[in-house]
């Protein structure tokens, strides 16, 4: 008697239709998990082989399986294959919890894919929305601890490993084998040999701001900050007696010609994705600042936040590598691509500036979350960061395209300030439609809500983009593509 394989899945896809084939197979996978008709563990065709019977090209495949894996459906077990989750999303008991009924329903074809809080747990993952509320703000509902490969890792450490380094006190720079890796992911990023010890693991770039402003600076010294900033970073200076200088941004970055900085003790700036209007430094005024550091003429901070998820093909080199770190302090946050939670990045310090830079950071803080550290170091040594920055970059790069279109079919052609970093999307409001003010007040009462919109407020300079009061600044990373039709109609209606 011949032994029957798996069951093959098996899309129905309208050809016809103006969804996509990648959205339909998607979007008909995850109703036949919540269905029940594709159970966790269950295998599914390799590439090769759906290609041929679905009869779409392998990049579509992969794309899919990609999409599903990074969303929890889908999970890729080496030298096996590609299989259901053990615990999807969606699964079964969910569909339990549905009526069955139901959940056949959405698996069919054209039909919606769920009605409203049709997922038990957690609706506003899908929908876009938290108690029927778009968020537009700069977060990600793919943050790390979504990724398997994170999952796994964490499992090890605390299970097998039984936990054993959790019981020992870590050194206040941070851990050892994280600041290793970390040493060696710069280097393979940035071009420069750095020493691990001059690496210190911080819990945001506010703290290395702190740091540095306690370990460098006087009273009284010339601090150069874009303007507009983030406004903690002012505070924190203002708050500690720096003079503050304003440097002026316009689509090239920061403005240098009209600053002195040979006179300022530090210099402050965002070259990859400044914030909030999410300009990127030209490469001529990268070059000048790299300049001023090397040449020992003003000491430089490069922060490092967004860059990670350049949607481009070729970022330009940091100021890190342009300098190889001479003169220079390069600090990065992990939290803006990989999930708020993990709020945990690097400071890189010149070997002259280490010792009075250590001594402030013990000052101002004696502790690091030993788990996290652990699991990080362990990510970026395998290689499996990259890889979840990869798969976070490619649907992010779908969810801009379509939010992009979606705003020009809203307000005609619009121009755009920043679209190069994900999730931060920056664009002017078209005169005849009204102030920003009055264009946010409508959409937030309507349910749509754009947290961390400040480049209109509190600006000290418009030199360099005068018509900045008209800039809205927002980010898609919380809105799945499925969702913008559902929040643009939602925008209409309001205003």
């Amino acid at each position: 008697m011949q032994r029957k394989g798996p069951r093959m899945f098996m899309p129905q896809l309208d050809r016809a239709s103006r969804e996509g084939l990648q959205k339909q197979i998607i979007r008909q996978i995850i109703a036949a998990i919540a269905a029940g008709s594709l159970r966790p563990d269950e295998p599914l065709p390799g590439i090769r082989e759906a290609s041929v019977r679905w009869g779409v090209s392998r990049n579509t495949v992969v794309l899919v399986f990609e999409y599903l894996e990074t969303e929890g459906y889908l999970q890729t077990r080496p030298s096996r294959g590609t299989f259901v989750h053990p615990s999807p999303p969606c699964s079964t008991s969910s569909v339990v919890m549905l009526g069955n009924e139901r959940g056949m329903e959405a698996a069919s074809l054209g039909g919606q894919v769920w009605p409203d809080q049709a997922f038990i747990g957690d609706p506003a993952r899908y929908s876009g929305t938290q108690d029927g509320v778009f968020n537009l703000g700069f977060g990600s509902d793919m943050p790390l601890y979504r990724f398997p490969a994170w999952q796994k890792t964490i499992e090890r450490l605390l299970l097998r490993d039984n936990w054993r380094r959790g019981g020992e006190f870590q050194p206040n720079a941070g851990l050892p084998f994280l600041r290793s890796a970390l040493a060696r992911w710069l280097n393979l990023r940035h071009g420069v040999a750095i020493d691990p010890q001059q690496i210190l693991v911080i819990t945001g770039l506010q703290q290395a701001h702190s740091i540095i402003a306690h370990a460098l600076l006087q009273k009284g010294d010339s601090v150069i900050l874009e303007d507009p900033c983030y406004p903690g970073k002012r505070q924190l200076y203002e708050k500690l007696g720096m003079h503050i200088v304003d440097g002026a941004i316009d689509r090239k970055g920061l403005k240098l010609a009209e600053l002195a900085p040979e006179q300022a003790r530090l210099l402050c700036v965002n070259p990859g994705c400044h914030i909030p209007t999410n300009v990127t430094l030209s490469l001529p005024r990268r070059k000048q600042i790299a300049s001023l550091a090397v040449q020992d003429r003003c000491l430089v901070f490069e922060e490092s936040m967004y860059d990670l998820l350049s949607l481009e093909k070729k970022p330009l080199p940091s100021l890190l590598s342009l300098t190889e770190g001479r003169n220079l302090l390069h600090a990065g946050l992990f939290a803006p691509c990989l999930g708020g939670g993990l709020m945990l990045g690097y400071l890189v310090v010149p070997w002259a500036l280490l010792p009075a830079v250590l001594e402030a950071k013990l000052l101002t803080g004696n502790g690091l979350p030993w788990l996290e550290q652990e699991a990080l170091a362990r990510m970026i040594d395998t290689g499996e960061l990259d890889n979840a920055l990869r798969r976070t970059r490619v649907v992010m790069m779908r969810r801009r395209e379509a939010f992009m279109a979606a705003l020009e079919r809203f307000l005609g052609r619009l121009e755009f300030c920043g679209t190069e970093h994900a999730p931060r999307l920056s664009w002017f409001m078209p005169g005849h439609h009204g102030s920003v003010a009055d264009f946010i007040t409508k959409a937030e009462n309507a349910g749509i809500r754009f947290p961390g919109n400040y480049a209109a407020t509190g600006i000290r300079s418009t030199a360099g983009l005068p018509e900045l009061q008209s800039l809205i600044s927002h980010g898609y990373g919380e809105v799945p593509e499925e969702s913008t039709d559902t929040l643009f109609a939602r925008l209409r209606a309001a205003v």
